[in-house]
Order: C-alpha cells, then sequence, then structure tokens
C-alpha cells in the first residue's frame, strides 16, 4: 500500500546528513539494508507492514550492533587501542559482534560476560571462540556489576602495558548512537524513492542505543511519525529512562538538545524478564517463519513483533497506514 511520503524540510535533512558524516567508520556492514513489504503477514493483520532487514547487515551474521561499531572500533584504531573490552550476558549478539569487529581491525578482544561460567559453549559463545576473544565469565547478571568489571579489567589490561578501550554495553553512547541516526536516513531515502511514507516504526529497546538513534534522526529530520520501542527486559518506565539516559550521553557528543524530545516505550510484551520466552512471543516467531520465512529471536525481535501483531489486532494501526518493523538480527539465539 502507499501512502504519500511526507515532505522533508531541507535544512532539517542537510542538519543529520552532516552530523552523520563528521565522523569516520571503519566499514563492515553492507548498507543500506533491504525494506520489503510482508505481504503475507499484512494480510492476515489487515494492515500494511513493512521490514527493514537489519539481520541482513552482512557481517558476522548481521544485526543491528555492526552499525554501532563501525563507528566504536574506528575511534579505538584511531586511538592507538590495541584491545577492546565490552560486557554483556552469555548469549550477548552485542558481545559477539563486538568480537568479530575487533578481528577484522586487529585487536585483541576481550569480553566480561555474565550468567555464570557455562557447562558448554553454545550459540555465540561458539563464534566468540572462533575469533579469539577472551571471555571472562561472572556470576552476576547485574548490568552495573558487569560494567564495573569491565572497567577494572580494561585499568589492570592498561597497567599490564596494553593499550585496552572499553566500550559500553550495547554501544550505547553519544558516538554508538550515530549507528541508527544513520539508519533513519536511509528509512527517509526509502520513503523519497519508493514514494511509501511510513507512520510508525516499531523496533526491539534494550541497552536504549537504537531507538536512540532512531530518535535523533527524527528530530534532526523533522519526521512526524511515531517511533515504538518494544522493551525486550525492562518495565515501560525503566526503558523509557534507559533511553533517555541514552540521549543525554548524544547530546553531551553532538551538542544536541534532543533528550526531552517526545519517546515511546512498551514494556508489555516482557513476560516474565530478559529471555524469558512468552507464549505472544513464540506465537510471532512462528508466524513471522511460516508467513514470510523470516527468523526472530526469542529475546529481542520476537517480543517486539509480539508488541507489533498484538497493536494490529487491537486496531492501534490503521488499515491505510504504513508500518515499519526493523529487525534488530539475534537469529543466533534460535541454536542456543
Amino acid at each position: 500500500m502507499k501512502t504519500e511520503a511526507v515532505e522533508r524540510v531541507a535544512p532539517f535533512s542537510i542538519a543529520l546528513d552532516e552530523l552523520v558524516n563528521r565522523h569516520p567508520r571503519m566499514r563492515f556492514a553492507r548498507l543500506p539494508t533491504q525494506i520489503h513489504r510482508l505481504n503475507r503477514l499484512s494480510e492476515k493483520l489487515d494492515c500494511s507492514i513493512y521490514c527493514k532487514r537489519d539481520d541482513l547487515t552482512g557481517f558476522g551474521l548481521g544485526g543491528n550492533k555492526i552499525r554501532k561499531l563501525e563507528y566504536l572500533i574506528r575511534e579505538a584504531v584511531d586511538g592507538g587501542a590495541e584491545a577492546i573490552v565490552t560486557c554483556g550476558s552469555n548469549q550477548s549478539n552485542w558481545c559477539r559482534t563486538t568480537a568479530v569487529t575487533a578481528a577484522a581491525a586487529d585487536l585483541d578482544v576481550h569480553l566480561v560476560l555474565g550468567g555464570g561460567t557455562p557447562d558448554a559453549l553454545t550459540g555465540n559463545l561458539i563464534l566468540n571462540a572462533r575469533v579469539g576473544a577472551h571471555m571472562h565469565h561472572l556470576e552476576t547478571d547485574s548490568d552495573p556489576e558487569l560494567e564495573a568489571a569491565s572497567e577494572e579489567l580494561t585499568k589492570r589490561l592498561n597497567d599490564d602495558g596494553i593499550r585496552a578501550h572499553r566500550i559500553l554495553m550495547g554501544g550505547s553512547n553519544g558516538l554508538g548512537t550515530l549507528g541508527y541516526a544513520d539508519a533513519f536516513r536511509e528509512i527517509l531515502s526509502f520513503e523519497r524513492n519508493e514514494g511509501i511514507g511510513f507512520s510508525k516504526i516499531v523496533v526491539s529497546t534494550g541497552s536504549g542505543g537504537t531507538q536512540a538513534g532512531l530518535v535523533a534522526g527524527q528530530v534532526l529530520s523533522g519526521w512526524q511519525g511515531t517511533i515504538i520501542g518494544m522493551a525486550a527486559s525492562r518495565d515501560t518506565d525503566a526503558q523509557e529512562r534507559k533511553v533517555r539516559t541514552v540521549l543525554r550521553r548524544f547530546d553531551r557528543f553532538a551538542g544536541m538538545r534532543i533528550a526531552q524530545s517526545p519517546l515511546v516505550t512498551d514494556g508489555s510484551y516482557v513476560g516474565d524478564g530478559y529471555r524469558r520466552r512468552t507464549e505472544a512471543c513464540e506465537e510471532a516467531i512462528d508466524m513471522f517463519a511460516k508467513s514470510e520465512g523470516i527468523f526472530l529471536d526469542q529475546v529481542y525481535t520476537g517480543k517486539a513483533a509480539a508488541g507489533l501483531i498484538d497493536y494490529a489486532r487491537n486496531g492501534r494501526f490503521r488499515a491505510d497506514e504504513n508500518i515499519l518493523f526493523i529487525h534488530t538480527g539475534g537469529t543466533v539465539q534460535l541454536f542456543e
């Protein structure tokens, strides 16, 4: 279904272009990622749904994190780093993508992983080991404790004469946020070229950087739609605070005032918490696989799709509007 694309005010688009292009990156991803209509799913849900395939970014099994790491790894290399240190859960997509991009840049990588020492390597852990990552397993699942351990490890490496560069979990700092500001440019380009205007964008939100980058792109371009962040692990208010924290980092980095912009998050589809399966998530995974041949994971995209489907069924999308679902990757989680 085509709707008239909203006209963009040139100065806003120029501001977004200048911000993204001002900062160098190390190219890993195959961009832009494709956007296509999900015809069968749209028919089932009686609305017009498109998908941006960031599961197909084309490096290290794809996913959204690669966009952030193009900037973050370049910053580390330019700063003379010899090693990267970051943290996440045992099956963190972020840590896997960091390991792969660091290896490609000839950097050593240390991953501080929560959740205890596994009995065997599975899923992302196998891939981390394949590219030579040093994995440091901790019993804690606490994000602040993992960040503190990551900071301590960075200090220890530097004290030992290894130039170590620490990156926050999820790459959700000011520079990393540029990755999805750039992705928003791709969405605007698709709208202009195809004459298809999106009224809502639905995306999984966890550490906050992906949604924050999209919001930055929205504000700088003057786009009039709504970005809905479906939380992977937190309630609605907690997730909003998380994203606003990242936006404040972005404001300090870029000299902007975006942190108090309108923000929509929804924690209704988290279930019992992070990595906990829900019936709605399982149904969404099945629907996408059987209708479109697209595989979602049970941690992030499955829960975001559960929200998308529930919104459609409950009349929160009009039949005459185009909805964009961003597939942020994470397919490796299916093999855990």
